[in-house]
């Protein structure tokens, strides 16, 4: 039985428009739950033509004319629908037919709604700034009539200032006075409520995932185009969530991660995926930002699981325009062209690896960035699905990429020997530490952060300088000969040991051919400089001069 969707789309392509909007009539007959032919016209609006977009629209209009309202379900399934498509021409009256939908919902405050209110904010500014007057009038309209209930809704302040401008440009073009007060009036009603209110139902997190498994169970997915549309509004609600969070983080970058096939959500392992999806993205973050900006981004903050669905919120301090160009980098990454893709491989080639060994483990990981910028707010998610490679182990070998901050540029491992030693000695005095270390070291502090990096690097202090159990054993060792050979063993385990051993598809630090270093580092770690790496180049060959001594 062919679905609505492929029965309209076959009407139009024989232009037979009557029947297509004869065949969109018959099937939506009920509005008052979500059923199969709910959710038939749902595939219709998430992923048919603009053609068939326009008319199941317009159909839609007369029924919501001439019956009672809609349930909420309904109403936020076909309207999630519609905004979870990738674009909506700027002139298409399908705009002012999305806005006859809006115009059903009862309350904005529900968590469900509340949860679109970033995308529609940004459908709404574009109706108005792109210059079709009627559209423009339409949306002007529409918030000046339902503004004081969409005001209830989250939104951001960017997003209201640009709402504001651009419907006083509207109206300044409105000859008929008495409707031009009346739509001020409206206007300045909307914007006074958005600006007081402050969203605290914190079911807004959650209330769309709950939803999306009701009304998409196991059984309504086993037809493709159920998946299909299912997909698109899980990545709709990703990019909400980043949104959202940027509305209650304030300036910065706001990442919404979510997190499926899972065999066992209530795993006892559950956090650790959590822990080790947060780490792999941070790493993408900092490899992507160190192309960009060379230098390392902020820590992320502590990362928010949003109870009853796996997935997370966290947010990153930085500037506007750090939190913008990191957006649009990250954003980016799955639409990057065939003539963009030589200057930006090394981004590319980062999330294709990230995203590659969470594909290896079974998971699905889609990712949104949001920032104030209002073209920034709201961000296509990117996927694992977006990834298709047939080989990924090979591919994971051949894709191996180490940070520039995880290659040591500390030449003498004796000094790293005394640092462990002292750090042993002053634990919680990290002042007091360092003051004995430059006594001892005659270096700068400059180079104090080298060796404080090295040490790292081999994994004898953690990211708060204190000293871990291998640091421990370290200095329990009496002879030299013992610590260089703990030091190798340390190194072959840090990040760039191991990735120096794949690269070169050595079993052990003997088999490592020196010479090569220049070139090792120029393909796994494509944000040093040509200089940088002549530089960390050196300290490689140091450090693999003394540990083949005790191997």
């Amino acid at each position: 039985m062919k679905t609505i969707l492929a029965n309209v789309e076959e009407f139009l392509d024989s232009d037979n428009i009557n029947a297509a909007r004869e065949e969109i009539a018959k099937n939506l007959n009920n509005l008052e739950s979500v059923d199969t032919t709910v959710r038939g016209f749902a595939a219709l609006l998430a992923l048919g033509s603009q053609k068939a977009l326009e008319i199941g629209l317009g159909v839609l209009g007369r029924k919501l004319l001439e019956e009672e309202e809609p349930e909420d379900n309904v109403i936020w399934l076909l309207l999630a629908a519609v905004l979870s498509r990738n674009s909506i021409p700027t002139d298409s009256p399908s705009r002012i037919s999305i806005l006859g939908l809006t115009s059903s919902v009862k309350s904005w405050e529900s968590p469900i709604f509340s949860l679109l209110t970033p995308v529609l904010d940004s459908f709404l500014r574009v109706s108005l700034a792109e210059g079709n007057t009627v559209i423009a009038e339409q949306t002007l309209d529409f918030l000046a009539i339902s503004g004081e209930n969409y005001a209830k809704a989250p939104h951001t302040k960017q997003q209201l200032k640009e709402l504001d401008s651009l419907t006083q440009l509207v109206l300044n073009k409105v000859d008929d006075a008495e409707l031009k007060e009346e739509w001020a009036e409206g206007i300045n009603l909307f914007l006074k409520t958005a600006v007081q209110t402050k969203y605290s139902d914190e079911n807004v997190w959650s209330a769309a995932k709950v939803l999306l498994k009701e009304i998409y169970t196991p059984q309504v997915l086993n037809r493709k185009t159920n998946s299909e549309v299912k997909d698109n509004l899980s990545r709709l609600i990703t990019s909400s969530l980043a949104a959202l969070g940027t509305i209650i983080h304030g300036d910065g970058l706001s990442v919404a991660v979510r997190i499926d096939s899972i065999d066992n959500p209530k795993d006892n392992n559950s956090w650790a995926i959590f822990a080790s999806v947060t780490d792999k993205l941070e790493r993408l973050f900092q490899e992507i930002a160190a192309l960009i900006f060379r230098k390392p981004l902020p820590p992320f903050s502590p990362p928010q699981a949003i109870p009853g669905s796996w997935t997370i919120i966290f947010h990153i301090s930085l500037s506007s325009k750090q939190s913008n160009d990191l957006a649009m980098a990250i954003s980016s990454l799955s639409s990057i062209s065939d003539n963009e893709h030589e200057s930006k491989s090394s981004q590319v080639d980062s999330w294709r690896a990230c995203f590659a060994e969470f594909k290896k483990d079974e998971l699905r990981v889609d990712l949104a960035v949001s920032t104030h910028a209002p073209e920034l707010n709201v961000t296509q998610s990117i996927s694992t699905e977006d990834i298709d490679i047939t080989n990924m182990e090979e591919y994971l070998q051949e894709k191996t990429r180490v940070l520039s901050r995880d290659v040591p540029q500390a030449d003498k491992l004796e000094r790293i020997l005394d640092f462990a030693s002292l750090l042993i000695q002053y634990p919680s005095s990290l002042p007091t530490f360092q003051q004995e270390f430059l006594k001892i070291s005659d270096i700068t502090e400059r180079q104090y952060q080298y060796y404080r990096r090295a040490v790292e690097i081999l994994g004898l202090v953690d990211e708060r300088g204190r000293p871990t159990n291998a640091c421990s054993v370290l200095n329990r060792l009496s002879s030299r000969e013992a610590k260089m050979r703990f030091l190798a063993h340390q190194f072959i385990s840090s990040d760039i040991g191991l990735a120096w051993l794949n690269w070169q598809n050595a079993s052990d630090l003997s088999e490592i051919e020196i010479e090569k270093a220049n070139q090792f580092l120029t393909e796994v770690s494509p944000s040093l400089s040509a200089s940088t790496i002549n530089r960390r180049v050196r300290t490689l060959r140091s450090w693999l001069g003394e540990f083949i001594q005790y191997l």
